[in-house]
C-alpha cells in the first residue's frame, strides 16, 4: 500500500515539474494518458467574446429575416419614403409626401389630377415633395374612401423626359 501512495505522488510531483501536456511515463514504465493544456484566460475570454459576436449577428439577422428588411418596402430605388404609407387608414386632412434620393425629382398625381408645380411643397436639400389638397386647390378634398397618388419620378440630369411612374394607394376616413 505505501509503495501505491509513493507511486502516486512521485506522479503528482511530476506533473507539477513538466506541466500538463507532455507524455511521459512512470516509475515503472507505464505511460501517462496524454493530456491537453488548457487555453490561457485571455484566451477563454477571447473566445467568449467571439462567440457573444456570433450570437449578435445570428440574433440580428434572425430579427431581420422575421421582420423583413426595411429598405426592401416595395418603393423604387429613387424613392426613400412616402406618405401615406400605401394602404394606410389616415384623416382626409393628411399631407402627402414624396421623399427622394439625391439627384430626383417628382410630380405628383392625385386621384388622377396632376398637381400644378406652384402648388407643391419643396423641400430641395432634402428632395421632398409635398401636398395638401385644400380649398382652391387642384385637388380640394381627398377622397373619403381610396386615394391613389402616381409620383412621377425622375433623375435631374436626365430631366422628365425619362420620367418613372410609382403609384401607391391609402384609404381616408
Amino acid at each position: 500500500m505505501r509503495a501505491y501512495f509513493a507511486r502516486q505522488q512521485h506522479e503528482w510531483r511530476h506533473d507539477l515539474v513538466v506541466g500538463l501536456g507532455t507524455r511521459t511515463t512512470t516509475p515503472r514504465g507505464d505511460p501517462y494518458p496524454q493530456r491537453m493544456d488548457l487555453p490561457s484566460a485571455k484566451s477563454r475570454r477571447l473566445i467568449v467574446i467571439a462567440l457573444l459576436a456570433l450570437a449578435a449577428a445570428v440574433f440580428a439577422a434572425a430579427i431581420i429575416v422575421a421582420t423583413g428588411n426595411p429598405d426592401n418596402d416595395g418603393l423604387p430605388a429613387a424613392i426613400q419614403n412616402v406618405q401615406p404609407a400605401p394602404g394606410d387608414n389616415v384623416l382626409s386632412q393628411v399631407e402627402i409626401l414624396v421623399d427622394l434620393n439625391a439627384g430626383y425629382d417628382a410630380d405628383l398625381v392625385v386621384n388622377g389630377v396632376t398637381i400644378p408645380r406652384e402648388q407643391l411643397g419643396e423641400v430641395r436639400g432634402l428632395n421632398v415633395i409635398t401636398y395638401r389638397a385644400g380649398e382652391g386647390r387642384a385637388v380640394e378634398s381627398l377622397l373619403p374612401d381610396q386615394n391613389c397618388v402616381q409620383a412621377r419620378y425622375w433623375e435631374i440630369s436626365t430631366g422628365p423626359d425619362s420620367a418613372k411612374i410609382f403609384t401607391w394607394c391609402f384609404f381616408t376616413s
